[in-house]
């Protein structure tokens, strides 16, 4: 009798919009139930068969119904997907396609669409990127969809771990291509020709791109002379080219370990514009001079393009072996000794000269994964930065300073690195920090200050702990067009120009330097290629840590119970985040691997200690011994335990 009957009907729907609607993400169990986390204290069960229009990450909203003593979230509407585009695996279930996404539950396979062009027919476990274009919960839906918009690699190939990786963060796998590259006719015009100069470069034994060059000599007076040549690339790639274009949307070429993905054709940063040697190559060339205190003298500072010709290809390991060790140099080169101990001496007085004048970060360790035939980590090399590679580093500051005096002086405007040093929200917490280990004379304004943040810094470099707990509280690098202060390196402002095969904003400062040099329009960057750039630095960054995390959780796997050394690096309300020292990568320590006592041990974030029965037996920068206790594949998470002596 009531079937039909509208006012029922009205009666419910008044009812259902009446009823309280709630937020929250879905986190789902592998046993195909599930939970509505609204927020840190606060969760509502969902049925499994309520979690057949859900997956995990969905933010959703909905209604609590109550039975008896349970609550239950019945999911109603769709506020947000984590698969708006995802990787994941190829199945089949009876001859229908399927696409298992990855960090989901086993159980959700999404039925898939595939676009031909991407691939013709994938197979059984090949990986996939794919976008959904249904979700049971929008308007008009009943089930999840998805279509195929990339093949990333079949489940077999050695490169999966690297190519999944440049998948989920959207990167490129392959070096972009191009037509025969010649040099513009233009760019020939008034190019010098330096090939007699004893340039010569160092790198990695490794190393194909080839971006820097360095020449120099010594007065009487000992002062310096140094030339600089950096490889031109835009000789080749006209501005708003299509390879110009390309390359702007990279911004930097792909490092990942063992894996390295060009930013501009293979042709041009290998060989072409790769200052190799004996080999005749075009550069833009600046000349500098510096003073037996270190001091550059701007007046001397000349730029111009050129024709270069390496006479030697040195390594970082070699030129250290011979200046630290008096090892044979590698090369026949006659003016390389001379030339080496004046880069020595350089390098020195320009260390003393940034440490009173400006900032020097303290040397780390660089990590270098050994890979075996079928690309499985066999060993992971420890690499401390010896003298060649601190000469390099200071060698291209002084170049990158040299240019951001010319940009200033003469241009206006550029691509500038910026820093901006503490992040303001955590100003009060810095004054806290300071207060409670007696450094008094600060205050908010003067934290903030380019002086001010220098003169901290100084003051604290020497103590690790505090150097550790405030350097969460730095703001991120960013771009600028005009001159900005860096606060990181102590410059009032900082452009660099030598790494142009490599970082697209190199690539500019090219362009605006030698414009300027030929009295040619000025085209001035804009904020949208700053955007690109920042966006794309950070997809980098993320990249690199993925693969990082994937290998050291490969490598680490057979080693439960192997004991490393590490350091505390971070502190949180779970435990502390540690680095083991001998290979680089970051493990966690829960409370509960520390004492027996779970209510005894407590952390202190804000304060980056921990304590036991209310003693600091820990703090940032401590170096403890951990044994390797549970490796996750699942979320490449690292989970150790302390060694004691007890």
């Amino acid at each position: 009798m009531f079937h039909n009957n509208p006012l029922l009907a009205q009666l419910k729907q008044e009812l259902h919009q009446q009823t309280p609607r709630i937020e929250g993400t879905v986190r789902a169990h592998e046993k195909g139930f599930g939970f509505l986390d609204v927020d840190n204290k606060t969760s509502y069960f969902i049925t499994a068969n309520k979690m057949k229009t859900v997956c995990n990450g969905d933010k959703v909203s909905g209604t609590v119904i109550e039975n008896g003593d349970k609550k239950f979230f019945e999911p109603e509407s769709l506020i947000e997907s984590p698969l708006q585009r995802f990787i994941g695996k190829i199945g089949f279930q009876e001859q229908t396609m399927v696409i298992y996404p990855e960090n989901m539950p086993s159980n959700l396979a999404i039925r898939c669409k595939n676009n031909k062009q991407i691939q013709e027919n994938p197979k059984d476990e090949d990986w996939v990127v794919a976008t959904l274009i249904s979700h049971p919960l929008e308007e008009g839906k009943n089930h999840f969809l998805a279509e195929i918009t990339h093949f990333v690699a079949e489940n077999g190939s050695i490169y999966l771990p690297w190519l999944k990786t440049l998948a989920r963060h959207n990167l490129e796998s392959n070096p972009p291509q191009s037509d025969t590259l010649t040099i513009d006719e233009n760019e020939l015009i008034n190019r010098q020709d330096l090939t007699d100069i004893n340039f010569f470069t160092i790198d990695s034994e490794y190393t194909e791109d080839m971006d820097d060059a360095i020449a120099i000599s010594k007065d009487k007076q000992g002062n310096y002379q140094l030339k600089v040549a950096i490889a031109d690339p835009t000789a080749y790639i006209s501005q708003d080219s299509q390879l110009d274009k390309i390359a702007k949307q990279r911004s930097f070429t792909t490092y990942l370990p063992d894996f390295n993905i060009p930013m501009l054709p293979e042709e041009l940063a290998n060989n072409l514009c790769s200052l190799k040697e004996n080999q005749k190559r075009p550069a833009l060339v600046c000349n500098i001079n510096i003073d037996v205190n270190g001091n550059i003298d701007e007046n001397s500072i000349i730029f111009m393009t050129a024709f270069i010709e390496s006479k030697a290809k040195l390594s970082y390991n070699n030129v250290s072996d011979f200046l630290e060790n008096a090892d044979e140099l590698l090369s026949n080169n006659a003016t390389l000794p001379e030339q080496l101990n004046s880069l020595l001496d350089l390098a020195k007085t320009r260390t003393i000269w940034r440490q009173n004048n400006a900032l020097v970060f303290k040397d780390s360790n660089d990590y270098r994964f050994v890979l075996d035939e079928n690309r499985h980590v066999k060993s992971i090399n420890k690499e401390s930065r010896r003298i060649a590679s601190q000469i390099v580093e200071e060698v291209m500051i002084i170049a990158n300073q040299a240019l951001t005096l010319q940009f200033i002086n003469k241009i206006g405007f550029g691509i500038f690195n910026i820093h901006s040093g503490f992040d303001i929200k955590f100003i009060d917490q810095i004054l806290k920090v300071l207060t409670n280990h007696g450094i008094e004379g600060f205050n908010k304004e003067s934290l903030l200050s380019f002086d001010g943040y220098i003169k901290l810094r100084r003051m604290i470099d020497n103590d690790a702990f505090l150097s550790a707990r405030l350097r969460k509280c730095q703001s991120s690098a960013d771009f600028s067009i005009e001159p900005q202060p860096h606060f990181g390196l102590g410059l009032n402002a900082y452009a660099t120009w030598t790494s142009p095969i490599r970082k697209y904003g190199d690539m500019v400062n090219h362009r605006l330097i030698k414009n300027y040099l030929r009295s040619h329009s000025l085209n001035k960057p804009d904020n949208e290629q700053l955007k690109i750039i920042n966006e794309r630095r950070k997809l980098l960054r993320y990249a690199e840590r993925d693969i990082a995390e994937n290998l050291y959780v490969q490598y680490l796997s057979d080693k439960i119970g192997d004991n490393f050394v590490a350091e505390i690096v971070d502190i949180n309300r779970g435990g502390a985040r540690l680095r083991l020292t001998d290979i680089g990568a970051f493990v966690f320590l829960p409370l509960s691997m520390i004492h027996p006592t779970r209510e005894e041990v407590v952390s202190f974030p804000d304060e980056g200690v921990i304590k036991i029965n209310n003693n600091i037996c820990y703090k940032l920068a401590d170096t403890l011994t951990v044994k390797i206790h549970q490796v996750k594949k699942e979320n490449q998470s690292i989970i150790v335990k302390l060694v004691t002596d007890k």
